[in-house]
């Protein structure tokens, strides 16, 4: 039932990322540790029960709430069909989960993610999710398309997708897994379009981003001319070498890297959303260093108060 509910029904409907986390929910999770219970006996205890042993074999709480969820909602679907009477999920208590606290980095660490930030190729990627407080996917779905430089914004409007890949090795198995197959095949798209109306917005650019976008454009020309042949010309902002896209697994492991070379504590990528007032209000201390990476001159810098975004709608 779990099966069929995420292949033909839930499948169709839903963006690929959310499709992967019901099928690994339903595959590794629900079908092994529910799938003795007939659906119309099901209780919720029994998928309280359940949520237990997982976290007690050692899955997160985060990973035992997620399948909370997706069992709910295939189950809220059979009762819509008339299989289950009641969903014996929304009875049942859902795995807890501890608030997370969210910790901005400070003046001090930003100045010191900036200077690094400055060495690398792609520098300008990190300055603007720093200050713009982009998501990982809308940076890395990025196009220059959507950005205007002559008028000073950007439009977020693309998510960049996880890659997923199938075998290309046919009758000769490499005996690999499929992302590390030598003919390896993309079987999932790389970007989709943001949807939600909070997710479509345009943001204006101060001037010294869009003095770095503008360097970071030459850098990349410079780039497509010594690809020659091999530049695929995907119109991304953030590419590789060749003008391809750019993996999520790896710009993971780059900010990894950032947060280490540059000596500030180990941090998600996604709380730097939450630095991006932060980031802005540095940009009105006179440091020479931030001074030297933003491009600002004496006099130039914008004034906001704690908790504002400088118009750029993103505190």
């Amino acid at each position: 039932m779990l099966e069929h509910w995420v292949e033909n029904i839930a499948k169709p409907y839903v963006s690929e990322n959310t499709y992967s986390g019901y099928e690994v929910d339903v595959r590794v999770h629900l079908v092994p540790g529910l799938g003795a219970h007939r659906l119309d006996r099901l209780e919720p205890e029994h998928l309280e029960r359940f949520y237990q042993k997982m976290q007690s074999n050692g899955s997160a709480a985060g990973t035992a709430h997620h399948v909370h969820r997706t069992v709910r909602t295939a189950l809220s679907e059979a009762v819509r069909r008339g299989h289950v009477p009641t969903n014996a999920a929304e009875i049942a208590k859902a795995p807890r989960l501890e608030e997370e606290d969210i910790e901005p980095f400070t003046i001090e660490e930003v100045q010191s993610l900036l200077v690094e930030a400055a060495k690398l190729r792609n520098s300008a990627r990190w300055v603007v999710a720093l200050a713009l407080g982009l998501r990982q996917g809308e940076a890395l779905g990025l196009h220059w398309e959507d950005v205007d430089l002559a008028s000073g914004y950007v439009r977020i409007r693309k998510n960049r997708l996880r890659p997923k890949y199938a075998h290309g090795c046919g009758a000769n198995p490499c005996g690999r897994k499929a992302g590390y197959c030598p003919k390896r095949e993309q079987t999932r798209r790389e970007h989709k379009s943001t949807k939600s109306r909070a997710g479509r917005r345009t943001i204006g650019l101060p001037d010294p981003l869009i003095k770095i976008l503008r360097q970071h454009h030459e850098a990349q020309e410079r780039e497509r001319i010594a690809a020659g042949a091999d530049w695929q010309g995907k119109g991304y902002v953030f590419a590789l070498p060749t003008g391809g896209p750019l993996s999520p697994n790896t710009d993971f492991h780059t900010w990894k890297r950032l947060l280490k070379d540059a000596g500030v504590r180990n941090g998600r990528l996604h709380d730097a959303r939450h630095t991006a007032a932060t980031v802005l209000l540095i940009l009105g201390v006179q440091d020479v260093v931030v001074d030297a990476i933003m491009g600002w001159e004496p006099g130039e810098r914008p004034v906001c108060a704690p908790g504002t975004c400088m118009s750029l709608g993103q505190c």
